[in-house]
């Protein structure tokens, strides 16, 4: 089902965000554009230093019950000097928090365009659908069985939910990573990739230096592995693009609650 705030995709190769841009909505960062548009010969599983500790955190990614995740998205010319404050610091441009109530999942997701400053917010407890865009006077709704209604679950899982392709490693692609301990308590993976394979196509034509880095918790006992972060950087046009993902597991027993956009407060 479609509104006219969202696109459908089919997933093709490698794409960061692929599969979930038949869901995600117009209002999309370029972060979500570009790495949707990433796409190899396919998908071979290559092996390479650190591979199993991402495929240990996707899996681990997948069985939450129940998380909050957050992009935030730096963008700057070659010739500006960056550092990880900058990143810190920028505007959030995806955020979600989500849980699972039997097989349903109930989510409420903020997308935010920095250069515009428009925002789309949406949130389904299960049974009914709010979604709200920048100019909207008030939430539009959908009941669950109505038309323009749609939702996830365990099986039909929303992107933010799904660990092959929240953390998706583009195996095929990669041709050098490495693996270092910070504190004995997180382990960084950091994988880069050909540009002729990421810069296959016209959309993404120009872009190099594109790069991964996972963060791995190894210090708590229960979910040991589980990526907390992730920040993908490359180089386009003059400008470097980096975009910081964090990821927290949450209470599944505490509600989801609707945030109201700042307009309608």
């Amino acid at each position: 089902m479609t509104n006219k705030y969202s696109c459908r995709a089919v997933r093709c190769g490698l794409c960061f965000f692929g599969d979930a841009v038949r869901y995600l909505k117009r209002l999309m960062p370029l972060y979500i554009i570009i790495v949707s548009l990433v796409v190899t010969a396919g998908c071979s599983g290559a092996g390479y230093e650190g591979k199993d500790l991402v495929d240990r955190a996707k899996s681990l990614h997948t069985g939450l019950e129940a998380a909050h995740v957050t992009v935030r998205e730096y963008i700057r010319d070659e010739s500006e000097r960056g550092d990880g404050a900058d990143l810190q610091n920028s505007p959030v441009v995806q955020e979600i928090w989500y849980r699972f109530v039997g097989d349903v999942m109930q989510y409420m997701y903020i997308g935010r365009d920095a250069a515009t400053g428009e925002e789309y917010y949406e949130f389904n407890n299960g049974t009914e659908l709010d979604t709200w865009h920048t100019g909207d006077s008030e939430w539009a709704f959908a009941a669950k069985g109505s038309e323009g209604y749609y939702s996830y679950s365990r099986v039909s899982r929303h992107y933010f939910a799904d660990g092959e392709k929240l953390l998706d490693d583009h195996a095929s692609a990669v041709i050098g990573s490495k693996v270092t301990s910070e504190s004995g308590e997180m382990k960084t993976v950091s994988i880069t990739y050909s540009d002729s394979m990421i810069s296959g196509s016209e959309q993404m034509s120009g872009v190099s230096g594109y790069t991964q880095i996972y963060y791995i918790d190894i210090a708590t006992y229960i979910l040991e592995g589980m990526c907390t972060g992730q920040t993908i950087s490359y180089k386009k046009d003059g400008k470097i693009y980096t975009y910081s993902m964090s990821i927290s597991a949450e209470d599944p027993s505490v509600p989801i609650e609707r945030i109201e956009p700042p307009a309608l407060q």
